[in-house]
């Protein structure tokens, strides 16, 4: 699909929700106005039930217009394609208006209202939630006073109900606000405690625990790609084996911890020489694959001596500070279409040839092989 097609599909799923959010505000002030009428059944509120009623099909057209506009997409062309203020000022004006005729539970009726108002008034930004409060406070305090010229009041009441419609117009929002963005750091620091434990978990899975080193499964899986590349274009790797040479007598002469200490201290020696585009890998016990991404065997030879060289200053056991260990090494460089594990025995034939031959050298596989 191409960038149009993505476009029109992200253009359905907004207006979707946005028929959406018009439905619930609009659910919301059916249920405000089933409120209304129960107090308007008990003899509390001062209109008509046809009047009543002609107020409450007025406020479900109003939503009803909203609904509309985005099915047709007219609201498309508008600065603000959401219409959320122009929605929250039609709903608060209809709290208003009911509130207008109530006589004794007016707070009953005006916090019905609110309540879902205030849910809808949270995608306001702040200057729309300043307008609309403003507006809500004018608009309520001018029905007051137009009502006081033909009714007693009892302005106690009107001004408790007149702070308390404020507060909630203004902190409502602001409150709910504060709880999502706490609970929106609760999500935050869950998901990086997650992160982390992927990140563990993925280290178990592709890492020998002991040296920090790749394992097998990596290695292949580093072994696959490298492969494609170079199958694909001029492109090479090399593979290097590598085997501590007479490992088996630093666990019988100094214990295994000295031989642990050892294969660490191996591999962050490979590791600190070699790129990060290069693979250090384990494979078992003393033996180690080095696999040089983009390198010739000549380069791969440099690299594998430098490791050699400061492997020598590697110290084994603090019991016999001279006690020095060597390693072997058999390198090979991946020729073009030829199986992963012809390279791999090319390695290791040449590592056995550095072993048989005296061992602590490095030796290049025969090219003629």
């Amino acid at each position: 699909m191409d960038s149009y097609g993505f476009l029109k599909v992200d253009t359905q799923a907004d207006q979707r929700s946005r028929v959406y959010r018009v439905a619930t505000l609009g659910a919301g002030i059916f249920i405000h106005l089933m409120v209304c009428w129960t107090v308007l059944s008990i003899g509390y509120m001062n209109i008509e039930p046809l009047q009543f009623l002609g107020i409450a099909s007025l406020s479900g057209a109003g939503f009803l217009l909203f609904g509309v506009a985005i099915l047709l997409e007219w609201n498309l062309s508008l600065e603000d394609p959401d219409m959320n203020l122009a929605q929250m000022i039609w709903a608060v004006s209809v709290v208003i208006m009911t509130a207008y005729f109530s006589i004794e539970l007016k707070p009953v009726v005006v916090l019905s209202g609110l309540a879902m108002i205030v849910l809808g008034a949270n995608r306001l930004t702040k200057n729309e939630l300043m307008i609309f409060a403003a507006y809500s406070m004018v608009v309520y305090i001018a029905s007051v006073s137009y009502k006081a010229q033909f009714n007693s009041l009892s302005w106690i009441t009107e001004i408790v109900v007149m702070i308390a419609f404020g507060l909630v117009l203004v902190f409502g929002p602001i409150l709910y606000r504060l709880e999502m963005v706490m609970f929106e750091n609760t999500l935050i620091d869950k998901n990086a405690e997650l992160t982390t434990a992927l990140k563990r978990i993925r280290e178990l899975a592709t890492k020998d625990e002991l040296t920090g080193a790749y394992n097998r499964r990596h290695l292949m899986e580093v072994l696959s790609q490298q492969k494609a590349m170079a199958d694909r274009r001029d492109y090479c790797f090399t593979l290097c084996y590598v085997d501590l040479d007479f490992f088996k007598r630093v666990n019988d002469r100094f214990g295994h911890s000295a031989g642990d200490q050892v294969l660490k201290g191996f591999s962050e020696i490979a590791q600190s020489i070699l790129r990060e585009v290069d693979c250090v890998s384990r494979i078992g016990g003393e033996e180690f694959v080095l696999l040089l991404a983009g390198t010739s065997q000549g380069d791969a030879k440099l690299a594998a001596a430098r490791i050699g060289e400061k492997l020598t200053n590697l110290q084994v056991s603090s019991i016999e500070p001279n006690y020095r260990i060597t390693a072997s090494m058999g390198i090979t460089e991946f020729r073009r279409n030829e199986e992963i594990s012809q390279t791999m025995d090319r390695a290791d034939k040449a590592l056995y040839d550095a072993k048989r031959t005296g061992r602590n050298k490095v030796i290049i596989a025969d090219l003629d092989e």
